[in-house]
């Protein structure tokens, strides 16, 4: 005969399951509390970088995404536009495609660590400053 005592017994396993879960559950919440108004003027800068992006896209003859990441530039004072600062790395891609060396671009990824233009492959990380 078959004990069925230990079927219905939670493991412990099943316990941290149920805990990561739930916290996957709450995360939402938590990155929801971001204050509608940043979320807002990030809306904002993104959509002015991606205009500028268009137009180096045009001049260049290339197609490319374009991000900001958002994280590295906590640090950057109130009012600064990110925007841009970013603009000034698609300007160096300009530039160079005004020179006649049009780079392979496909993703432009802007960073508020001031580090400037880093190209690796396809992609260009470039790390503005509040100037």
């Amino acid at each position: 005969m078959m004990h069925a005592k230990g079927i219905f017994r939670p493991s412990v396993r099943c316990g941290a399951l149920l805990a990561a879960g739930a916290f996957m559950c709450a995360a939402p919440t938590v990155l929801a509390a971001q204050p509608l108004r940043e979320i807002r003027a990030q809306e904002a800068e993104e959509a002015a970088l991606q205009r500028e992006a268009a137009f180096t896209e045009q001049l260049c003859g290339v197609s490319f995404d374009v991000s900001i990441n958002w994280r590295s530039f906590s640090h950057w004072p109130d009012g600064s536009a990110v925007a841009r600062a970013c603009d000034r790395g698609l300007s160096e891609i300009e530039t160079r495609c005004r020179k006649g060396d049009t780079p392979r671009v496909t993703r432009f990824v802007c960073t508020g660590d001031g580090s400037g233009a880093n190209y690796s492959g396809g992609s260009v990380t470039y790390g503005a400053s509040p100037r």
